[in-house]
This record gives C-alpha cells, sequence and structure tokens, in this order.
C-alpha cells in the first residue's frame, strides 16, 4: 500500500470516527457585498449577519476598509442578510442562493432616526454582476413542476443553452442522461455532488456520471457551460454542480408512487401479443433536526421496478432446413440455391443432406433454435417472432447529516448508493442459447465527508474527502459456445462475463479562501486516484464462425448456405478468449489560483490559473503491451513488433503524462448603469480534458489471456477445424518479440491495440460574451455568444493498419498493409479529433417569487464542425492515412436539439466528419427548427419541434443523401404532461 493511499484512509477513517455531533453544513456558495451610506461612501465596521432561514444557522463577518463582506461555504437556500452598526438604521433583506453562486447584495444604510429595521424581501437578482461564465441553474421549483420520464433530476439538463440530450437513461441500471453541452464530448462532462467528484474513475473510464439523484432528493443543480473558474477544471464540455437536500429545523417529509402499465398501448403489427410493459416507481423522503439549530438530517429513498418488452424478428431453421432439407432455399429473385459437398465438390442429392453426414456437435446445438412461428419471406428471411423482456429492479438511498460545531467549524456527510440489477430474457423462449439474454448486477457507493473551519470572517479553509465505488457484474445464463451462421439468427454470444469489481475514485480537495480590500482569493488543489479491477469473458465456451463458401461451387452465385455448412460441421473461424485479472491504475492531481476582483461597484474581474496533469494508466502486475512501429518483427521481416510494460525499455505507463496543461482564465461582469440592472460580461480561457474518453478496461493486455484464434486462408476449399473436434491443442504464447505475428503471405490472425505513447490532454478555448437588461422586475432580457475551440479531442480507436489508398486494388492486399503480420493495429482512444462550436444566444427570462411562478425563454443559433487529425507519424510509423482522411468533404447536416423549458426558439446546425473507413461521400442529416412555451408551478402548456433521423447509419453507409419530408405532429397535454410538437423537416 503507498504512503498516499494510506494517507487517504486515514482522513477517511477520521472523518468516520467522528461523533455524530460533528456532522455538519457545507456548501460552496457565497454570499458578498458593499454596505454604504446615503451618499453611496462605503462604511467599515458594519456587522453583517446571514441566517439560514430554514435551519437558523448563522454566519458573521466585518466589513472591511472598503465595505466589502463575504461569507463562503454556504448550502443553497434561503438566507436573511442583516446589516448593523451604531449610529445608522439597520437592514435587512431575504434572497435565495442558489448552488455554486456568488451573489452579490448590497446593503445602504441610512442614518439612525428611529430604532426599526429597515426590511428588503427580494428575489435573488436575475442578472449576475460577480461572474463571466455562462451558466443555467434548476431549481427546486423547477424540479418539483417538470415532468422527468425516469425520476432522474439530472434529466433537466436539457434546459440549459446549448445542451443535446442524446438518451435519457430511462431503463438503465445507473439511470443517468447521455448529453452534450455548447459543443462538447457527449459523457465527458465534470460531475460535482455537494462539492466532491460524482464521476467515473479518473483516467481509466468514460468520465461519466455516477451519481444520479431522484428529483426528491436533489435541492437544484447547476449546468456551468463556458468558462468555468479556476476552482472547476478537467473537462472540455462543461461542469454539472449539484447539491442533495438537507434537513431544517421542522421536520418534512413526503410518499410517492409512479405506475405505468401497458393496458392502454396498441400491438406491434408484428408481434403474435401486446408486449408487456410495467413500471413502478415509489419511496419517500424524511428530514429534521436532531438538534435544532445545530444538527439536521435529511434521507430519501426510491424503488424501481420496470418490466418492459421488445418484439424481435429472427430469422431461424425451417423444418425442412432442421432435418438437412434445403430445398426450399430460395435467392431474392426466386432462384433455388444450390448446395455442394465439400468432400465430392458435387450439389447434394435433391439439396438434402443425409443425417448421417451431420456433425453430432451441430445436431445438439440446432435443437436451441427456436421453431419458425410465422410466413418467411420468399428467402425464408423473418419467419421467427418474439417478445424479450426486460427487467430493472432498483433502489436508491441517500443521507445527509448537517451540524454546526460553533460559527468557526462546519461539517458534513453525505452517503449514497444505487443498488440495481437488469434481466433480459431474450426471444428464443430459452436464454441459454438466446443473443440477447443477459443481466447485470449494478452497485455505486459515494461517501462525501467536508470541513469548513473559519479562521477570521476574511479567511478561510475547506477540506473536503469523496470515495466512490462501483461494480459492474455482467453475465450471460449460461456458458453456451456462441455460433455465427450468416443468413440465420445467432446462437448465444461472446460476451460471456465482465466483472468489474472494485472500480474506485478517491479524491481529496483542499482550498483556502481569503479576502483582502476588493479581492477575494482562492487556492486550492485536487487529487484523484481512480482504480479499475477487471475481468472479461469474450467466448471461454468458443466461438465459431460458419461460412457459406464453404457449400458453394467455389463461389458461384446462388450457390452454398451457412447453416448447411454448420450442419456438417466445417468452422471457417474459431477462437476462445478471456483475460486475466486487469488491476489498472490512474491518478490526476491538480492546483489552482483565483481572485475575484471588485475593482468598482460596477466592475468585477474574474481571473485565475489552473494546473492539472494525469499519471495515465498502469497496469499492478504490467499486464499491459504496447507496440513499436520501427523494429523489425524476426518473424515476419517487417516493422512491428509488440512490446510490453516494465520490460526491454518499455513504460510501464500507457503513455508519457503531459505536464504542460496550464489553463488560464479571465472575465469580467460591468454594470452599465448605476442602477445595476444592465450588466455586460465576457471571459475566455483555456481548458484540459481527461486523456481518457472511453472504458478502457482491459484493453492492451496482449499476451495476458486465455486467447487462440482459428482460421482458414481458403474458406471456399478448406475449414480451420471440424465442429466435431473441438480446438486444436493450443498454449499460451512466449512474451517475446515475435508475439502473434505470422510470416508475411499467411493469414494473420492476431490484432493488435495499444495507447499512443505521445497522447496528449484534450485542450479547449473558451470565450463568452453576455449582456442582460433586467426590463422590469424580475423580467430580464439577455443575449450573447458562446466559443469552444477543441483540440487533441480524445476519438473512438483509429487503425493504423490500412492499406494506402493508391495501392487499392482486386486480390488478396493484406502484403500492402503497413503491418502485414497482424489482421489489424489500432490505436486506442487517440487524441486526434478537433471542434469548433459557435453559439449566439438570447434568452428571456421572469421570476415571481411570491405567486411562484417562473416563465424563461431564449433563442439559440449554433453551427458546429467536427473533423478527426491526422495521427501523427511518430505515433504510427508512417503517414500511411492521410488518403483516409477528407476533412473538407463536408455540408452542414442540421442535428437534434434537446428540450428546454421556457418558450424557446432554436435553429441548430452541425458539420459532421464522415467516417473515412465507411464512405467518402457527403452525408445529409436532418435539422429542426424549435419553439417551446413553459408557465412552470401552473398548467404548463408546451411546443416543441426535434428531429430524429431513424435511418441515419443505413445511408451513412450507402453513403446517400436524403432529404425527408417535413411532419408536424401537435399534442395538447393537460397538467404536468409535456405537450410536444414534433417536426422532421431539411436535410443540408
Amino acid at each position: 500500500m503507498t504512503a498516499a493511499r494510506t494517507r487517504l484512509l486515514l482522513a477517511f477513517a477520521v472523518a468516520l470516527l467522528l461523533p455524530a455531533p460533528l456532522f455538519a453544513q457545507s456548501g460552496n456558495s457565497t454570499i458578498s457585498g458593499l454596505i454604504k451610506d446615503g451618499s453611496g461612501a462605503p462604511i467599515p465596521g458594519v456587522s453583517v449577519m446571514i441566517r439560514h432561514v430554514d435551519t437558523g444557522v448563522a454566519f458573521d463577518a466585518v466589513t472591511n476598509e472598503e465595505g466589502l463582506y463575504r461569507i463562503g461555504a454556504l448550502v443553497p437556500g434561503s438566507y436573511r442578510v442583516e446589516a448593523a452598526l451604531d449610529g445608522f438604521e439597520p437592514a435587512a433583506r431575504a434572497v435565495t442562493l442558489a448552488v455554486s453562486q456568488t451573489l452579490a447584495i448590497d446593503l445602504t444604510l441610512d442614518v439612525a432616526r428611529q430604532s426599526e429595521t429597515v426590511s428588503v424581501e427580494a428575489t435573488v437578482p436575475l442578472v449576475d454582476s460577480q461572474s463571466s461564465n455562462i451558466a443555467q441553474t434548476v431549481t427546486r421549483e423547477m424540479l418539483a413542476a417538470l415532468p422527468l420520464p425516469n425520476r432522474a433530476a439530472s434529466s433537466l439538463v436539457s434546459l440549459a443553452p446549448g445542451v443535446i440530450m442524446i438518451d435519457m437513461g430511462t431503463g438503465t441500471a445507473e439511470n443517468y442522461p447521455v448529453f452534450s453541452v455548447a459543443g462538447g464530448r457527449a459523457r465527458n462532462q465534470n460531475f460535482i455532488l455537494d462539492g466532491g467528484n460524482a464521476s467515473n474513475a479518473v483516467g481509466l473510464t468514460r468520465p461519466q456520471q455516477l451519481t444520479t439523484l431522484p428529483v426528491d432528493a436533489m435541492q437544484e443543480f447547476k449546468v456551468i457551460t463556458n468558462n468555468y473558474a479556476a476552482e472547476f477544471g478537467h473537462s472540455t464540455g462543461g461542469v454539472i454542480v449539484m447539491s442533495t437536500r438537507s434537513g431544517s429545523n421542522r421536520f418534512h417529509g413526503s410518499i410517492f408512487e409512479s405506475f405505468r402499465n401497458d393496458a392502454l398501448d396498441a400491438k406491434n403489427f408484428f408481434a403474435k401479443s401486446k408486449p408487456p410493459i410495467n413500471l413502478n416507481q415509489f419511496g419517500g423522503t424524511l428530514g429534521g433536526p436532531i438538534r435544532k439549530g445545530k444538527t439536521f438530517f435529511f434521507g430519501s429513498w426510491e424503488r424501481t421496478r420496470q418490466l418492459t418488452s421488445e418484439t424481435v424478428l429472427s430469422t431461424v431453421p425451417t423444418l425442412l432446413n432442421r432435418n438437412g432439407d434445403f430445398s426450399d432455399l430460395r435467392s431474392s429473385t426466386g432462384a433455388p440455391v444450390v448446395i455442394y459437398d465439400p468432400v465430392t465438390h458435387q450439389p447434394f442429392a435433391g439439396n438434402v443432406i443425409a443425417g448421417d453426414r451431420f456433425d453430432p456437435v451441430a445436431r445438439a446445438a440446432l435443437q436451441y433454435f427456436p421453431l419458425p412461428n410465422r410466413e418467411g419471406t420468399a428467402t425464408n428471411a423473418n419467419n421467427y417472432v418474439g417478445n424479450s423482456d426486460s427487467t430493472l429492479d432498483r433502489d436508491i438511498l441517500v443521507g445527509r447529516v448537517d451540524h454546526q460545531i460553533r460559527m468557526a467549524d462546519l461539517l458534513t456527510v453525505r452517503y449514497y448508493i444505487n443498488n440495481s440489477g437488469t434481466n433480459v430474457t431474450g426471444s428464443y423462449g430459452n436464454p441459454i442459447a438466446d443473443p440477447l439474454a443477459d443481466s447485470t448486477d449494478v452497485r455505486v457507493q459515494s461517501l462525501t465527508g467536508a470541513h469548513t473551519h473559519v479562521f477570521t470572517p476574511t479567511l478561510v479553509n475547506e477540506l473536503r474527502l469523496t470515495y466512490l465505488r462501483r461494480k459492474f457484474i455482467e453475465h450471460r445464463p449460461g456458458a453456451f459456445p456462441a455460433f455465427t451462421i450468416p443468413g440465420y439468427a445467432s446462437l448465444s454470444s461472446t460476451n460471456v462475463a465482465r466483472l468489474q469489481t472494485p472500480i474506485l475514485d478517491r479524491q481529496v480537495l483542499e482550498s483556502v479562501s481569503w479576502s483582502r480590500g476588493r479581492h477575494a482569493f482562492k487556492f486550492g488543489g485536487e487529487f484523484r486516484g481512480g482504480a479499475n479491477d477487471e475481468i472479461r469473458d469474450r467466448g471461454s465456451s468458443g466461438s465459431f464462425t460458419f461460412t457459406p463458401l464453404i457449400t458453394s461451387n467455389l463461389g458461384a452465385a446462388n450457390t452454398g448456405n451457412a447453416l448447411a455448412s454448420f450442419l456438417l460441421g466445417e468452422v471457417n473461424a474459431g477462437s476462445v478468449q478471456m483475460s486475466d485479472l486487469i488491476r489498472s491504475r490512474a491518478s490526476y492531481w491538480a492546483f489552482y489560483a483565483q481572485d475575484d476582483w471588485r475593482v468598482t461597484s460596477r466592475l468585477t474581474l474574474n481571473y485565475g490559473v489552473r494546473w492539472e496533469a494525469e499519471l495515465p494508466r498502469r497496469e499492478v502486475n504490467n499486464k499491459m503491451n504496447s507496440f513499436d512501429p520501427l523494429a523489425i518483427n524476426p518473424v515476419s521481416g517487417t516493422p512491428g513488433v509488440v512490446t510490453f510494460a516494465g520490460r526491454n525499455g518499455t513504460r510501464e505507463r500507457a503513455f508519457a503524462a503531459d505536464w504542460n496543461n496550464v489553463g488560464p482564465r479571465l472575465g469580467f461582469a460591468y454594470q452599465l448603469t448605476q442602477s445595476g440592472r444592465t450588466v455586460l460580461r465576457g471571459g475566455t480561457g483555456i481548458f484540459y480534458g481527461p486523456t481518457v474518453s472511453n472504458t478502457i478496461g482491459d484493453a492492451a493486455a496482449l499476451g495476458f489471456s486465455t486467447s487462440a484464434s482459428f482460421v482458414t486462408a481458403q474458406a471456399t476449399t478448406e475449414s480451420a477445424f471440424k465442429l466435431r473436434d473441438g480446438f486444436p491443442a493450443y498454449a499460451r504464447p512466449q512474451l517475446n518479440a515475435g508475439l502473434g505475428a505470422v510470416p508475411v503471405g499467411t493469414r494473420p490472425n492476431t490484432a493488435v491495440s495499444f495507447f499512443d505513447p505521445q497522447q496528449v490532454a484534450p485542450t479547449s478555448y473558451q470565450v463568452n460574451a453576455d449582456l442582460q437588461h433586467e426590463l422590469a422586475r424580475g423580467l430580464v432580457v439577455e443575449a450573447g455568444y458562446i466559443g469552444n475551440i477543441s483540440r487533441h479531442l480524445t476519438a473512438n480507436d483509429f487503425s493504423i493498419n490500412q492499406v494506402p489508398a493508391a495501392l487499392l486494388g482486386p486480390g488478396d492486399t493484406q502484403a500492402l498493409r503497413p503491418f502485414p503480420q497482424f489482421s489489424n493495429v489500432t490505436l486506442i482512444n487517440p487524441s486526434i479529433g478537433k471542434s469548433s462550436y459557435h453559439g449566439p444566444a438570447a434568452r428571456l427570462g421572469a421570476q415571481r417569487q411570491r405567486r411562484s411562478r417562473s416563465f424563461r425563454a431564449d433563442c439559440q443559433l449554433f453551427r458546429r464542425r467536427m473533423a478527426v487529425q491526422r495521427a501523427r507519424d511518430a505515433a504510427v510509423g508512417a503517414a500511411v492515412h492521410g488518403h483516409y482522411h477528407r476533412e473538407h468533404d463536408q455540408c452542414v447536416p442540421r442535428g437534434p436539439v434537446a428540450a428546454e423549458s421556457g418558450w424557446r426558439s432554436r435553429a441548430a446546425g452541425e458539420r459532421a466528419h464522415v467516417d473515412p473507413l465507411v464512405q467518402h461521400r457527403r452525408v445529409r442529416e436532418p435539422g429542426e427548427l424549435y419553439f417551446r412555451q413553459l408557465a412552470a408551478l401552473g398548467t404548463p402548456w408546451t411546443g416543441a419541434g426535434d428531429a430524429r433521423h431513424d435511418r441515419r447509419e443505413e445511408h451513412r453507409a450507402a453513403g446517400r443523401d436524403e432529404v425527408r419530408p417535413a411532419r408536424l405532429r401537435l399534442q395538447r397535454l393537460q397538467s404536468r404532461e409535456l405537450q410536444s410538437a414534433r417536426l422532421h423537416p431539411w436535410g443540408c
């Protein structure tokens, strides 16, 4: 155990052993302001008290020589700000503080004439005069009023401008939505819950949200779209700051139950019966005081039981085929399909395979195919239909205890657990051999402890510790071999099991806030340590592939059938694969300094700098491979050798750490008028993202698994082996320079994956400008611009073993590949992407506190361009893929834009780089004209339009352009039901 790990565990142990009275209340919001007299002159020495309305917890401060005060570490909620000084009349103001907000509350003290307190009751100013970032807060009122399809509070991120919702997360065990923020990558946001990390294991997995909260447990959250402060980092695509609910001086609770079934659903056209759908969500909350004014608790429990079903069409052997009779085989033109005996190379008499020629293993496996139950097509396709049932059981519990020991010490402890599982039966009726059958067992636990110590009203220290533990176990119902038979449904699947446990992320956050004069400094550091122990079983029971060529007339048209090859036991390719236990580790460090300088009562500057670096993935026992593209392979005599971590000078980590990630940030907020009703804001900065954006698990573990692959070079005349004989003898190869290679001209059987040794952190250059004007009390109009230029974005795995375009031609081109001794050579998650996002936006917002109603509207127009850079020559050894990068071969397709509260008009456009390995022609995608209106906390009316392209992948593969006709559908629903008008408009 390392010294760092020992210190971290000791810190958690101390936090857990603290007695209950030490549990406390600590947040990340701030109230600051200027106290002045009637002439506008600042008043030093004023006593300021900020009291939380629900709990009575109070915080004291004294204005400095500039008349300024500042109190941080506040949780979101309602507060009363009181200011008093001898000789002046006391003043007070009631405000509502949002999550991760710096709220400016300026007060004017008049010369004393009487003893009454001047009290001003007002809502939070809608114009933001203290920060330069672009953000949207989703309040408790919005959470209570708006419809949620899966009761996941974070699904309302779609209310923020620039957010594109990809998947609401309904029906998943973790229950988290997938979305993109202002041009950033999906699943690449930084999620923060109660000030601590809420994302997946750092450096080892995609940085997706893990601790998604039920709506009853969420206090509120904020989507920071652009130009976030230096205390936030490790993201090029937005920051999501969430806060759980806390108790108060009064007991309060709730119970709920939500139910849905298929009673009113229509039967699918292809289904013999109506698929069952049942959803039950129920639970409750309870909060209150343990010790009034000091200690509070809050707990939430939500139980979900869900049954869904989908209709699956499959092609299974006909009754004649099951007996070896293929006389009913027809091509798409109606011509008979003749099968040939691979031994005699003559057609089978009557197109029938005699029973004594059946392979005994194939005969036994054939019985696991379901019998056809519907009329198939002319080619006997789609002759079976069944319903695949999927069940979900999930429990989410959230518990929080808060306490103020004394005014100078605050502590918080919050615990979260999501215990869930899914089970998919498949459509065959027997899950053992059904390729869809699968079950998962998931548990996510998160523990956060925070301690805030106030040395003086101007000097505050915050320490936060977060421990996140997760398991993900996926497995099939049995170890049935996987049979792939082209033209027919498969039997079983190669994905036998995936065992990830534990997945850990441990975080330490330390910060010091210091107010001096007109400056509010904040210094801090962050450490995260990630761990993932994983075993992947991709076919321990065997995977077998059959081809129609073995029973064809040397590939002649209308001859050969894969099922016939299967019945004869002629295996075209077979493999066995199961990884060793791979124990990967990574870590992350960051340090920052931030200053919010209130230059004048009307101008505030926000500037800072953040340095951050990831220590890349390593495997505890060095079970990781790399690749040397220049070394000569001793087997093939061509460049390209597999190397291994910690051996012969190969580094132990996946790639070199990127140490030069310095990100400056600069912004301003200027009140154009003395009244403060018009504010001009803007800013810019450099931001860095995680070096891994996909789950890498047991990647780059070549040589550290039970793995064997058997293929045949001439599938038309020979098979790799007979099914009845089983796999040939296999021994784990030696870890040497010739691992996996074959002589040139021999069919390769090994694919190599490795990390780019020169991988760098994704970099984002962000800029924004924003003008806000309060038209009347509670009504604000806003117009602004958001820009996000990103480089070195991580991409999907990228092949560097492509044949140069100039050498493409007929025949076997394997020898023309840069590394012909391998079937493929792939870079894992390389940093070769780039994107550009420009988003002018306008918004109209209104808020009325007394009537508990809110109204918001915005308009946004954005254009996005995605492309892929050429892989660096140093990383791949040869510039062989430039012909495949058609970066300028693009159009302006228009993609779907997410829903949003308020009425909204948005026209959206995207440029998408066409996958070079699919086709080189331009692809047109649909677009959207979008509007929406909402009166929250009343009876909502919403109109929305979005674009969905059901056949996008088909048209990409075929290289066709398509312009879909417009279709308008308007639904009017009452109360809290979502009302939408969906518009399917134009291509590019």
